[in-house]
């Protein structure tokens, strides 16, 4: 890995371990310098302003989502229900990882909200997280699977429940297992598949909000 990289690296790590640690107010970018070990000089040849790391960190841990996700879609195991299965357990597996449940409070705390083109990262980010869904709703309507699907729009409601389900902050197991569950339910109802019954948490009524948002 190139010096240029490794410094790169070096600071966006360091600032997620200055938004992990307890503090007041506004992380001071002497922290960032401090805990990267690195000079202001150096930190300007990669950044132009605390913000821009931010963002880089949200980047980051949103490439990694995506790549993971995109990983279910290419093993491509079992029908497009089991896909989706997966895809959706991919995303609640998150939430059983205590490193990636800090990693999650950190991209979605306050600070990093505030950094400028934050809504245009995490809105790119959402689409790249989303092709892979596209895929396996694309092969459940063409083996008949998932006949009322419309795969773009669908993905992005699917997704969208997957993170209000997300957002209630299941905790133990078989919290995030029972939400998990009922995404699962509730998207396979929406695409007119077979599914178990239970999806008692959103009704039909917010299926054609949030598909159509």
């Amino acid at each position: 890995m190139s010096l240029a990289r490794c410094e790169r690296r070096s600071i966006i790590a360091a600032a997620y371990r200055c938004l992990v640690e307890p503090h007041t107010g506004p992380v001071p970018m002497s922290a960032i310098l401090a805990a990267a070990g690195v000079s202001s000089r150096t930190f300007y040849r990669h950044f132009t302003s605390k913000d821009e790391v931010f963002l880089a960190l949200l980047q980051q841990h949103c490439d990694a989502i995506a790549d993971r996700l995109d990983r279910v879609a290419e093993r491509a195991e079992g029908d497009p229900a089991d896909q989706l299965a997966d895809w959706i357990g991919e995303m609640f597996a998150m939430l059983l990882d205590s490193e990636q449940r800090q990693v999650l409070a950190v991209i979605d705390s306050e600070e990093v909200r505030a950094a400028g083109r934050y809504r245009e990262v995490r809105e790119r980010s959402h689409a790249d997280r989303e092709r892979s869904l596209v895929e396996i709703l694309r092969r459940g309507r063409c083996d008949g699977s998932f006949p009322l699907a419309d795969p773009e729009p669908d993905a992005v409601a699917i997704s969208a429940v997957a993170g209000r389900m997300m957002a209630t902050n299941p905790t133990g197991a078989g919290d995030v297992e029972r939400a998990k569950r009922r995404t699962l339910d509730f998207a396979l109802r929406a695409l007119g598949a077979a599914c178990a019954v239970g999806c008692d948490e959103i009704g039909t009524a917010d299926w054609s909000v949030v598909r159509n948002h």
